[in-house]
């Protein structure tokens, strides 16, 4: 599993009081994507959510290269990237476009038998359809597929959104 509490630990402006060795996720991504600007070399990555119908996302970001030791901060920064992607946007196939090292670091974390095997078996229950990671070289990666609907049929700005939870999933 991978332990955030090790890797880039960043230090909130002002500690919170009830958590005083809370790191936010979001200051270590901003470190860790300041680390990729600054190193002379890098590495492309795409990562594509596929969902139903075929319809793809896909986020393109550059990454540290395997060799500069900073391989963990890597892994970390992908694989709570894909977690992040999969939860805003939702798939059941997850296709890592750059990097065989993070498409077999990520084909671990989201199994069955993972680090993230609860998101694995969610994702699998909402897709109806077993969850897959794919890894292909940068210049194969799929191009995103988007479609939108309209819901509701209420577009004048008088409805009010409410979840009450207690979903089916």
């Amino acid at each position: 599993m991978i332990d955030s509490a090790d890797i880039l630990p960043v230090k909130p402006a002002v500690a919170p009081p009830l958590d005083p060795e809370f790191r936010p996720i979001s200051a270590a991504n901003r470190q860790y994507r300041k680390m990729v600007e600054a190193a002379k070399m890098r590495s492309p990555l795409a990562i594509a959510l596929e969902r139903n119908d075929g319809q793809t996302s896909v986020f393109r970001t550059a990454i540290l290269p395997p060799d500069s030791g900073r391989d963990a901060a890597t892994r970390q920064y992908v694989e709570r990237l894909v977690k992040f992607l999969l939860w805003q946007i939702g798939g059941w196939k997850i296709i890592v476009g750059g990097s065989r090292e993070m498409g077999d670091s990520l084909a671990q974390v989201y199994s069955r038998t993972g680090a993230r095997a609860f998101d694995v078996k969610t994702m699998e229950q909402v897709y109806e359809k077993s969850f897959l990671v794919e890894t292909l070289d940068y210049a194969s990666a799929p191009v995103a597929r988007e479609s939108s609907v309209a819901l509701g049929g209420h577009l004048e700005g008088c409805r009010i959104g409410f979840d009450l939870g207690a979903s089916d999933y």
